[in-house]
């Protein structure tokens, strides 16, 4: 970043690693023995309990879970670690504008795939469990078949979820140095173009604690993430939280001046990325991507490593995110 005549800070924070090693795992189990328990209370002929077990169930796990994500991650006494963004601006600019990549990786005993499809599943499992209560607490009586479809479904998704402790065995070659590459080769093709910033952020793949931390420090801006490109399959730019209507707009244009072709659309359920939380401290992202199916049962594994990867996919997604930069500004 030096080389390109960037002046490059960097920017320690403390956060806690509870939360993104051990919260999904710990509010699986949780899930599934509350699930679990509204099950075996419907299919004694327990009329209310279910429901009432669900709905309280439902609301401390969603709290305790939006609060690890979004402040305990940071504000948490459990597992304090120290991390280090990069920061990188053009000598004496405030852009408003960032390029950003996060530069750790993480192992879990299953891959993003199967913790994804473990999620949605323990959420089909809820689901079915919550209609057989209101059945219940109305005065119906549902099979006892239905009940045990519902905990074989609950515990089918608790597995994988309950297994997603990290550890520290997979190169990250797709997720995300990959990210960083694409980055630098976006930054190299907009040349001396200024009003730009390069984020290079720590701890991602803990609870997006580099992206929380450097959120709720910077001013309001608009932030092109890059979380995976693959050499098979086609770029997504996805986003969450409100839709970024003008910023997906420059992704359009981008997408027509350079001929990348691309889809735009929510991140998948499951799926954390930066922009997560960039968005969630109230500014504008969206996250490059670049893949297929096999690319989220590679991440997260020891699978992720160069033999797997030959970066043919960078090119055409770093042209997209520079054209992008080029048509927000063109329109300030």
């Amino acid at each position: 970043m030096r080389a390109l005549g960037y002046d490059v800070r960097e920017r320690p924070f403390e956060f806690s690693a509870f939360p993104g090693q051990l919260a999904t795992p710990l509010i699986g189990a949780a899930a599934a023995i509350v699930i679990g328990l509204a099950a075996r209370w419907g299919a004694e002929g327990r009329r209310t309990a279910p429901l009432i077990l669900l709905a309280l169930g439902s609301v401390a796990l969603y709290a305790s879970g939006s609060w690890l994500a979004r402040r305990g991650v940071l504000h948490a006494p459990l597992m304090r670690q120290l991390g280090v963004n990069l920061e990188a601006t053009r000598p004496g600019e405030q852009p408003g504008l960032w390029l950003c990549a996060h530069l750790d990786s993480k192992w879990q005993r299953v891959s993003t795939l199967v913790r994804t499809v473990g999620l949605a599943f323990l959420l089909f499992g809820y689901v079915i469990r919550l209609g057989l209560s209101v059945v219940a607490a109305g005065g119906g009586r549902a099979p006892f078949l239905l009940w045990g479809i519902a905990a074989i479904v609950t515990l089918v998704g608790a597995i994988p979820v309950v297994l997603s402790t990290v550890g520290l065995s997979s190169p990250g070659a797709l997720d995300n140095a990959s990210g960083v590459v694409t980055v630098m080769a976006a930054v190299r093709r907009l040349g001396q173009f200024a009003g730009v910033g390069i984020l290079i952020t720590d701890a991602e793949e803990l609870g997006l604690a580099g992206a929380r931390a450097w959120s709720r420090e910077a001013a309001p801006a608009t932030v092109l993430n890059c979380d995976g490109v693959d050499d098979n399959g086609g770029v997504r730019v996805m986003f969450s939280g409100r839709r970024p209507d003008e910023l997906l707009g420059a992704v359009e244009r981008a997408g027509r001046a350079t001929g990348v072709r691309h889809v735009t659309g929510r991140l998948t359920p499951g799926i954390l990325t930066d922009s997560v939380a960039f968005s969630d401290a109230g500014h504008r992202s969206v996250t490059f991507a670049r893949g297929t199916v096999r690319s989220l049962i590679r991440v997260h594994t020891s699978r992720d490593d160069l033999a797997h990867l030959r970066g043919t996919g960078i090119a055409e997604t770093a042209e997209l995110m520079a054209a992008t930069v080029l048509e927000m500004r063109e329109r300030r």
